[in-house]
């Protein structure tokens, strides 16, 4: 069991690892948008169509890819070298068979959608999964060791790579194949610098080496991606299907954008956050204050944000993207409702794998995918608005049932979310309203000047509220305090 100077090292070790891995998503997140803004006007909503067609496809086949055997390998305790080499040559193997499932399949993908540029695309991407299955225990075993820093680097150049690749390729009028070289190009570069990064050097395989708790821990996260992808991809398959590509391109910018916050700040905190809790999972009041913090950050920095791209999204992507994509709009404001709480609940899996508890993180999975399958046959009937209204609708319904389900058995209760969430939500709800009052009364001579004009309204009535607000004053203190201590390498005040 860790002494107090253990839990105190890994406060530290957490707050520098999160502001790293932060400030390199910042990057990736320039870099993201720069990428979406310059394609969007090289390329067409059909373009992208395609390309959401097959990745809907070859998302069910990448949920093997891993296996779950990273996080079995971060959340093992005494996790020996053989063990950690055994894990290497399952994934290698599966990411080889799963290339060759995946090409094989690439008619069957044509076929379903009757767009036979697909059998060249689905060939292409097959591809990401050899790369994949090469690197995904060298890549758990930086994140095991918070090597968050080394992570960075590999997903800038690995964004880097996708970009440079997809942008040349578009330019030399290659379309929607542009897309599909650039995602492999990307995969290559980042295997290549993980294996170049990762202490981990794979040996010859072990028998008896004491893989099988951890082949069944995987097993059942596997389990989850299976049954998440269903509800995170049936509404593409759905729009796709039976709305068409121009429909599927536009919702998928949509969907996207609203992922940019969940992603890009909901990722780093987690990666940050799941390994610590592994090792404070014996010691159940530090590992409570230790969620609850990372959820109170997790919200001050997600909610307000979601707030203002959902005030400022007409101009924002209509400047951005140009007046064709102008039916992302209302497909955007109805998903930000969505991305408004998800980064702070999908922190239940966190949770869950953190104390082992990998066959209920199944079975809500299945619970969740069935809710949303459900949803998404109703919706369908009103096309991608009525899709994405129907994913609004699930999420809330399911929210506290799935709170309590996933906190069951551990020192955490549904209020503890709320308590963690409430005052982030609050506030930016208010500043939300505030500042679509003013909207109406205010008037603008470009997108630029209304991005701005909005934006100074409603970043400086968030500030106001926080600091009028005591415990607004408190979560601004605690962030000062921890940003300090990522800075200076000083130990951050006690959670």
């Amino acid at each position: 069991m860790p002494d107090n100077s253990d839990l105190n090292q890994l406060k530290k070790r957490s707050v520098r690892g999160g502001v790293i891995t932060l400030v390199s998503q910042a990057f990736t997140v320039i870099m993201q948008l720069a990428s979406t803004v310059v394609l969007a006007r090289m390329l067409t909503p059909d373009d992208y169509g395609v390309m959401g067609m097959v990745l809907s496809f070859v998302a069910l086949a990448a949920l093997f890819k891993d296996l779950g055997l990273s996080s079995a390998a971060i959340q093992k305790a005494n996790l020996t070298t053989d063990q950690q080499t055994n894990l290497f040559w399952i994934n290698a193997l599966f990411g080889l068979l799963l290339s060759a499932i995946v090409a094989a399949a690439a008619p069957l993908v044509a076929w379903f959608y009757g767009r036979p540029e697909l059998v060249a695309m689905t060939w292409i991407l097959s591809l990401t999964f050899l790369f994949g299955g090469l690197s995904a225990q060298h890549n758990a075993m930086m994140v095991r060791n918070m090597h968050f820093g080394r992570q960075g680097i590999v997903n800038i150049a690995g964004i880097a790579v996708t970009f440079a690749v997809s942008v040349s390729l578009a330019w030399l009028g290659y379309g929607y194949l542009a897309l599909a070289w650039g995602h492999v190009a990307g995969a290559a570069g980042r295997a290549l610098l993980i294996w170049s990064f990762s202490p981990f050097v794979p040996g010859r395989w072990t028998r008896l080496a004491g893989t099988k708790d951890m082949v069944k821990f995987g097993a059942n996260v596997t389990g989850f991606n299976i049954v998440n992808y269903f509800s995170r991809n049936l509404d593409n398959i759905l729009i796709g299907k039976f709305v068409g590509a121009d429909a599927l391109g536009v919702y998928g910018r949509a969907y996207q954008l609203m992922l940019f916050p969940i992603q890009n700040l909901r990722g780093p905190i987690d990666a940050v956050a799941y390994p610590a809790m592994c090792r404070l999972k014996d010691r159940p009041e530090d590992w409570r204050r230790y969620h609850m913090q990372t959820l109170r950050v997790l919200a001050f920095l997600s909610m307000p944000l979601v707030a203002w791209m959902f005030l400022v999204s007409e101009p924002l992507i209509l400047g951005l993207l140009g007046d064709k994509w102008a039916g992302v709009v209302p497909i955007f404001r109805i998903l930000a409702i969505v991305g408004f709480i998800q980064p702070s609940a999908s922190m239940i899996g966190s949770v869950m794998l953190s104390m082992g508890h990998t066959r209920r993180y199944f079975l809500q999975g299945a619970v969740v995918a069935a809710v949303l399958a459900l949803a998404f046959g109703i919706g369908i009937r009103w096309g991608a608005e009525g899709v994405a209204w129907a994913y609004v609708a699930a999420v809330y319904v399911a929210l506290v049932p799935l709170l309590a389900n996933g906190y069951r058995h551990t020192a955490l209760t549904v209020v503890d979310f709320f308590e963690s969430v409430s005052l982030p939500a609050v506030i930016s709800i208010v500043s939300l309203a505030i500042s679509l009052l003013a909207q109406r009364y205010l008037s603008f001579s470009g997108f630029l000047a209304e991005i701005i004009s909005l934006t100074l309204v409603y970043w400086v009535t968030f500030l106001a509220l926080m600091i009028a607000s005591p415990g607004g004053r408190g979560l601004l203190v605690d962030a000062a305090s921890y940003a300090r201590a990522a800075v200076f390498r000083r130990g951050p005040k006690p959670l």
